[in-house]
């Protein structure tokens, strides 16, 4: 194997090593390897997993409160509105499990899902198999 010249550098971009020559400030051997290291650049800051995930996290955690809060003040199988949940700062978009029944569809937060029905109502229940926080 030759030695690269002293004016040869090796491009950046990961799992790329080719050599090339050109201006002191490039660091990129082609305009593929460039474009590659830019979107690999956006896809890092677009998505920020660990503060992404965070925030996820949270809002889980806050629908969990309110319906443990709304089942707990009311006693078992709770029907409320659902403008009380929204009120509350409850997320309807966020849930761990879904689960598919005769009655309906129940979404849960752990171990506390709701059922929408007719009417704008929720009915908020809680299972006990489920894993809570």
């Amino acid at each position: 194997m030759q030695q690269p010249k002293e004016t040869e550098r090796t491009c950046s971009y990961r799992n790329c090593e080719n050599t090339f020559e050109g201006r002191s400030d490039k660091i990129f051997c082609s305009d593929q390897c460039r474009n590659h290291a830019r979107r690999d650049q956006l896809k890092t800051e677009k998505w920020n997993a660990p503060a992404f995930y965070h925030k996820i996290s949270e809002i889980l955690k806050n629908n969990h409160k309110i319906l443990k809060h709304q089942f707990e003040g009311n006693g078992d199988n709770t029907i409320i509105t659902n403008f009380l949940l929204r009120d509350s700062g409850f997320n309807f978009e966020f849930h761990t499990r879904i689960l598919n029944t005769s009655k309906g569809i129940y979404k849960f937060c752990y171990n506390y899902g709701w059922l929408e029905l007719e009417n704008g109502k929720i009915l908020i229940v809680k299972n006990e198999k489920m894993v809570e926080i």
